[in-house]
């Protein structure tokens, strides 16, 4: 595998250059299958930047080329940029409804890599032959322990596993169980799932122990592990949350398992400065550690999850008015949230906890990508991080304020997140780039007029300003249309998993 993706990296490498002096360099072929015709190139791997024709042919990119090409349906993209389909790497939402929102922002791709499932081949006949846009999903370390601890199964759990049996997130496991609990998720990682997925915040219960056993299970195989930290302790001497992230570096350089820390505004809070510095330190001595976070001064979660267990108020410096009831938009009080919280425990609130500078500091660093973070749609509206997310980095972060330039915003959701994955998944170096020989899943765009309408009132809106976006080389969305009747979407496996 890695012999296979190191030469494509080398003839994409000798491709791009010859594609940079303008030359088109065309398949074999009596036509091709569509041409984007006239739009500004950004290709964040290579460091194209330039006005080109892009032709696609049998879901592939196959010809780049400032001069006009010809023998196909032409798309005509003059004044859009034309951008490697954006990559969600944290989107909960493997359904329909997130798909059509997710495909009009943009996004190509979207992976559960934070939670998860288990097994990963139900999710994969799940979406066979229905998926509009390109799926997976990590290993579940919380299904792992419902199997383990109370001999249940994710498919049992309602929409939100975080809040699946809270006994057993709460129950510790014995050596035994430890030992079967990563077993179950390395058989997994080896049927197809992209890496460990672990909620340690929605597991209290979870020893460190039973943590650093998972993660020499990954460094053993090579799959990444994507983690939410523990809780934030009450202890504020205890360096809220630095000693949390602090375990997960830990376990990662000493078993030798890639890490990514996922939405670290919200878990750092005031602290993020501190720990986007542990994150650099950690790579500058080799350790393979990344981060990513959304453009929200808001999170969200399951009500009943361990998250609003005793004492959240005080970790997170918040009272019950900061959580938000999606369905009515109420703030909530004592009463209201202890209601709910017995009533209807699956339902997912927004959390408005996160300063926003301290969003602005996350998004625009150049170790942090993006990701939404969205949570299943489940009523008429939840977080409108999983409609408008990508869009709301590019209008907001890259247009109106300016801070972001606009090929760094784009890596940040493209090629980073590619890479991300790649080592474990061959077909992750065909996407998140715009080359000769890459997947044809693409995203174009007004740069003037792109936004996010999600709000959180009203999540549910679809992003504008988006001309065009493909999947596989099939066109998905034209105008902010999803083109119905159409399922390109491609399940993204473990190159672990046995053909």
């Amino acid at each position: 595998m890695r012999a296979a993706y190191s030469s494509f990296r080398h003839g994409a490498a000798v491709v791009a250059g010859l594609l940079l002096a303008g030359e088109a360099i065309a398949v074999p072929a009596p036509g091709y299958d569509l041409i984007l015709a006239g739009g500004r190139v950004i290709d964040p791997d290579s460091g194209r930047d330039e006005i080109a024709d892009i032709a696609i042919k049998d879901g592939r990119i196959a010809a780049i080329s400032t001069a006009s090409l010809g023998g196909g349906r032409r798309l005509d993209a003059r004044n859009m940029v034309v951008a490697p389909g954006f990559i969600d790497l944290h989107a909960h939402g493997q359904d329909p409804v997130a798909e059509r929102l997710q495909l009009l922002d943009g996004v190509t791709t979207a992976i559960d890599m934070e939670i998860g499932t288990l097994p990963v081949a139900d999710l994969h006949a799940r979406m066979r032959g229905k998926a509009l846009i390109n799926f997976g999903a990590s290993a579940s370390h919380i299904c792992a322990r419902l199997q383990v601890l109370s001999a249940k199964s994710c498919a049992q759990s309602g929409p939100h596993q975080v809040a699946a049996d809270p006994a057993m997130l709460a129950k510790s496991a014995d050596p035994t169980q430890e030992r079967q609990i990563a077993d179950l998720m390395d058989r997994d990682v080896k049927a197809g799932a992209l890496g460990y997925g672990l909620g340690i915040e929605y597991v209290p219960g979870a020893g460190r122990r039973e943590i650093f056993r998972i993660f020499q299970a990954a460094g053993k195989t090579g799959a990444p592990v994507f983690t939410h930290v523990r809780s934030r302790p009450l202890d504020k001497a205890s360096g809220v949350p630095i000693a949390v992230v602090q375990e997960v570096i830990a376990d990662a350089a000493t078993t030798g398992a890639s890490l990514q820390i996922v939405h670290i505004a919200s878990t750092g809070l005031g602290d993020v400065p501190t720990l986007l510095e542990l994150v650099k330190g950690a790579q500058a001595h080799g350790i393979d550690i990344t981060t990513e976070a959304y453009p929200y001064t808001a999170g969200s979660t399951a009500i009943g999850s361990s998250f609003f267990s005793d004492g959240w108020e005080q970790r997170n410096g918040v009272s019950y008015e900061a959580v938000q009831w999606p369905a009515t938009g109420e703030r909530l009080t004592q009463a209201t949230f202890e209601r709910y919280r017995k009533e209807q425990p699956d339902a997912a609130v927004i959390i408005h906890v996160i300063p926003s500078d301290i969003v602005d500091l996350a998004v625009t660093d150049p170790v942090v990508s993006i990701a939404s973070d969205g949570v299943p749609w489940t009523t008429s509206g939840e977080h409108p991080r999983g409609a408008g997310t990508f869009a709301r980095v590019l209008g907001v972060y890259v247009r109106d304020r300016k801070l972001l330039d606009l090929k760094t915003a784009i890596a940040k959701m493209t090629i980073m997140p590619a890479r991300r994955l790649e080592k474990i998944s061959p077909q992750m170096a065909r996407k998140g780039r715009l080359a000769v020989g890459a997947d044809a899943d693409i995203t174009v765009f007004d740069p003037a007029k792109i936004k996010d309408s999600a709000t959180f009132e009203k999540p549910m809106q679809a992003s504008v300003g988006i001309r065009y976006v493909l999947v596989g080389g099939t066109l998905m969305a034209r105008d902010g249309r999803v083109i119905d009747g159409q399922f390109p979407g491609q399940a993204i496996r473990s190159g672990l998993a046995q053909p």
